[in-house]
């Protein structure tokens, strides 16, 4: 079964079910051939996921392992540097081959100087992983931010492939968001733009950690989804915590509390995503991360609420589509990343 994401009455992409998603590519192409290579590198909390590959953009061997946050920031940085190693290992590749280093991380951060300002999550606060990895690699090393990186992959060989104006927003734990403008990452006057998460939909809406209140990262993420269910009063399961997919399965099965919370994220969705369609006129929107699985339970309030509030000089032809890259988003974004920054491409 296929669900569109345009809305009754709009021609437009049909997204796939989670389980017809593209899945993540082999360790190695035979017999490839490539005049450049990279390795691409996605730095998250959970794992480190690396990968050599080529200049069309595919992925000839890659690695992932256990980021390990508690080891500090020197030795999860040894362990990127591992992973990297390990990816060419599986590509087939020797080092002398690897142009450059490409790496998505966590910020804030500031990629000229390579150094990750404060993530959160990882409690790492001003860790120069630039210098450090080049030190460990022998290789030039360039960093943005996951989101933009993982925006940028989906833009050159995704679902984003050919468009003008490219806008990704990432519905995970929180709400990430990346804007690809003529094929390139715009971060805006000093590399924050693009904070689509934090853009304020309901002023009156509960407070965040950074001081601002009602923004759509607290009703359209995993964390907001089980806030609304939670005030909504949806069952907590027999064994462990209420999460996102337990508000998605009741959804499924009519449950109206948990329909009632997809129905107001959505709505939000659609009124943050109204200031962004305004102000960048993006010719795609794609969405990835767990949230986005919900598809029309998300994506059918999200709509009705883009027609009421949108110019409809604006909205129409906007193209909205689930990302394509599946578990090579951030390493092949990561990877077009170093061949900008290397003016390979």
């Amino acid at each position: 079964m296929f669900v569109s994401l345009c809305g009754p009455g709009r021609a437009g992409y049909n997204a796939p079910r989670l389980e017809e998603r593209p899945q993540s590519f082999g360790t190695a192409i035979p017999g490839s051939v490539s005049v450049e290579k990279v390795i691409g590198v996605d730095l998250g909390g959970t794992n480190i996921v690396s990968a050599v590959v080529d200049e069309r953009g595919r992925v000839l061997g890659r690695d992932k392992r256990p980021t390990r946050i508690p080891l500090g920031p020197k030795a999860v940085i040894a362990r990127i540097a591992e992973s990297a190693l390990a990816s060419m290992v599986n590509a087939g590749v020797k080092p002398a081959s690897i142009a450059a280093v490409g790496v998505g991380s966590p910020g804030p951060l500031n990629p000229t100087r390579g150094v990750i300002l404060n993530w959160v999550n990882g409690g790492w606060k001003n860790v120069a992983l630039k210098a450090e990895l080049q030190k460990l690699l022998k290789k030039k090393v360039f960093i943005e931010n996951d989101a933009n990186v993982a925006a940028l992959g989906e833009a050159w060989v995704g679902a984003g492939r050919g468009e003008k104006v490219v806008l990704c927003l990432t519905l995970g734990t929180g709400v990430g968001g990346g804007h690809i403008l003529d094929g390139k990452i715009y971060t805006g006057a000093w590399d924050v733009g693009c904070e689509i998460g934090h853009i304020v939909v309901n002023p009156e809406g509960p407070k965040t950690p950074y001081g601002n209140s009602g923004i759509l990262e607290q009703y359209a993420s995993a964390t907001g989804l089980v806030r609304l269910a939670k005030e909504a009063g949806v069952p907590t399961p027999a064994f462990g915590p209420l999460e996102a997919h337990h508000v998605q399965a009741l959804a499924r099965k009519g449950n109206s509390k948990a329909l009632r919370v997809y129905e107001t994220a959505g709505r939000y969705l659609g009124i943050g995503l109204t200031s962004a369609i305004h102000l960048l006129n993006p010719s795609v929107v794609i969405f990835s991360g767990g949230v986005s699985g919900a598809q029309d339970l998300l994506f059918k309030p999200m709509h009705r609420e883009l027609k009421q509030r949108c110019f409809p000089q604006s909205l129409r032809g906007v193209k909205f589509k689930i990302a394509k890259l599946g578990d090579n988003m951030g390493v092949v974004g990561a990877a077009r990343l170093a061949f900008q920054r290397m003016k390979f491409v």
